[in-house]
């Protein structure tokens, strides 16, 4: 064995020594998350050749990326990914449950009777709704590499870190990576490396001293999936901007906790912020709480932040949660995760680095409120999938190698991805700023509105809810719900008046003009190229 050596293993199949030089695939994927595993196991099944890079194959311990709605959980089955769900112990979502102060209104899923029993639905439901899940990220992230690692001989994983893109000195175009890798011991053997690998432990390697193995890889195509940290935003000419991070979720798993509508994210309204709940474990009875903090983040190291949680946002939790919340907060580490929205950028243009696609956080992310991020990704490796396709493009490496019409899918791609990812994005960045906006009295009077819009029940429900689970997504739908409420808050206050301000009945062009400030922005931000 030489130093070109690296073991090639996975939780399914035994470890075998792989020569980098002999390496040529068609497509390299760097990062094995959501949208890079979804994406690498479904184009090797298409017959692409794909080499995945992922810094760390550990199972990875997240706060977010853990609910999925039906619209994504639909996506999965089409990549012939739905069995990743299996196995561990994923919870069945219904729905969502909104509660301000002591009120709460329900907004299910559709049902299958009223959406067509079956039609183009695999998954079985107990609820009879057409049901997301929820879940640990970790797990359904290590349930995703075994998926690659069972693809077959096209798709190769390998453990490594992506130091910089090649790019060819004469046209300037991406033609690979440069990477470094873990160097393997002369002793370690096929056997003993399948053995470690089995019990759960990374094979042996050299010493730590021992100099990483650092090797250029060529494919034609590279796509970049390492997430919302990703170090390669800012290359030349790839007019990706700069994530803007509107909060920080605090997160906390609750034991055992009494949740207003089970099998539902439930979502606090408080006057700092709302509140997310939903299960993350069916069988072991734990629940992802996430709490929204705006502005600076208080310091964990001496307990401001735990003191911020006790003090803001607890009273505003029924009874039973007010005492899971408080066990949880004096015996779990608090974890945080920034809040970013990052609008998506036209690829494949004139000015967009050649041989280069960019996917999932580490090129479009929104507000995790409404849990559409995954669903986003999945439905993303949909279409790209038949964008890159050999049917499309021709097989082997030559039909990759013309950028020109590679470029031209990838601006219908941009396009016919915002029948989802559009609505997604502007519905999760508007709801955020209605129900985020604790503290802006125009926006109270139209979170009121929204609240008392939902307890219409019917259309006022399935509409919205249709657009937030990605069943029915549609644009022209998302801008008549949400001007319907801005419209329906002005005749609540004209007739009725708002809660928090008894006797108020007068009405300022604002409040019109706050709904317009909410929603017409995102709406541009996401549709202009």
């Amino acid at each position: 064995m030489t130093e070109e050596n690296l073991i090639s293993a996975g939780p399914s199949r035994p470890a075998s020594h792989l020569n980098l030089h002999t390496l040529q695939p068609e497509i390299t994927i760097i990062g094995a998350g959501i949208a890079g595993c979804a994406l690498a196991a479904s184009l090797a099944r298409s017959g692409r050749r794909v080499l995945l890079l992922e810094r760390d194959l550990s199972e990875p311990d997240r706060i977010v990326g853990e609910l999925l709605q039906p619209g994504g959980v639909a996506a999965l089955h089409k990549l012939g990914l739905g069995h990743v769900l299996e196995g561990i112990d994923a919870t069945p979502v219904e729905g969502y449950c909104v509660i301000s102060g002591g009120r709460q209104v329900g907004i299910p899923y559709p049902d299958m009777e009223r959406m067509g029993k079956g039609e183009g639905w695999h998954v079985p439901s107990r609820s009879g709704r057409k049901e997301g899940r929820s879940f640990h990220h970790g797990r359904l992230i290590s349930s995703l590499r075994k998926a690659c690692f069972d693809a077959g001989p096209n798709l190769t994983v390998l453990e490594g870190t992506v130091r910089e893109l090649v790019y060819c000195e004469h046209t300037n175009r991406v033609i690979g990576v440069s990477a470094a890798f873990k160097p393997v011991l002369p002793s370690t053997s096929s056997e003993s490396a399948a053995t470690s690998t089995a019990e759960g432990e990374a094979p042996a390697s050299a010493p730590a001293a021992a100099e990483p193995i650092v090797r250029k890889i060529y494919s034609p195509i590279t796509i970049v999936a390492d997430g919302c940290f990703s170090k390669f935003r800012s290359l030349p000419n790839s007019r990706v901007p700069k994530p803007k991070t509107r909060s920080h979720f605090v997160g906390l798993v609750l034991k055992d906790a009494d949740l207003p509508m089970k099998y539902h994210g439930n979502v606090f309204l408080t006057p700092n912020g709302p509140v997310l709940l939903y299960q993350i474990g069916d069988k072991a009875e734990e629940t992802r709480m996430l709490v929204d903090v705006k502005g600076k983040l208080p310091s964990v190291g001496d307990g401001s932040l735990k003191q911020h949680l006790m003090d803001k946002y607890i009273p505003h939790l029924t009874p039973t949660l007010q005492s899971t919340m408080q066990t949880a907060l004096d015996t779990q580490r608090l974890r945080t995760m920034p809040n970013s929205f990052l609008p998506p950028s036209m690829q494949g243009r004139a000015s967009s680095p050649a041989g280069l696609i960019m996917v999932g956080d580490a090129w479009n992310m929104r507000h995790p409120l409404t849990g559409g991020g995954m669903t986003v990704a999945f439905n993303d490796a949909v279409l790209l999938l038949h964008y890159l396709s050999e049917e499309r493009l021709g097989a082997g490496r030559e039909g990759l190698e013309d950028w020109g019409k590679v470029s031209e899918g990838l601006r219908e791609w941009f396009w016919e991805r915002k029948k989802v990812s559009g609505v997604i994005n502007v519905m999760s960045m508007a709801l955020y700023d209605l129900f985020g906006g604790a503290d802006e009295p125009d926006l109270e009077i139209l979170r009121e509105g929204c609240f008392r819009y939902f307890e219409l029940g019917g259309d006022r429900v399935a509409g919205p809810v249709g657009l937030l689970s990605a069943l029915t997504p549609k644009p022209l739908l998302l801008f008549y719900h949400f001007f319907s409420v801005a419209f329906y808050s002005i005749y609540i206050l004209l007739t009725q008046g708002m809660p928090a301000r008894p006797g108020q009945k007068m009405v300022r062009p604002e409040w019109f003009w706050t709904a317009c400030v909410v929603l017409l922005p995102m709406i541009w931000t996401e549709f202009k190229i």
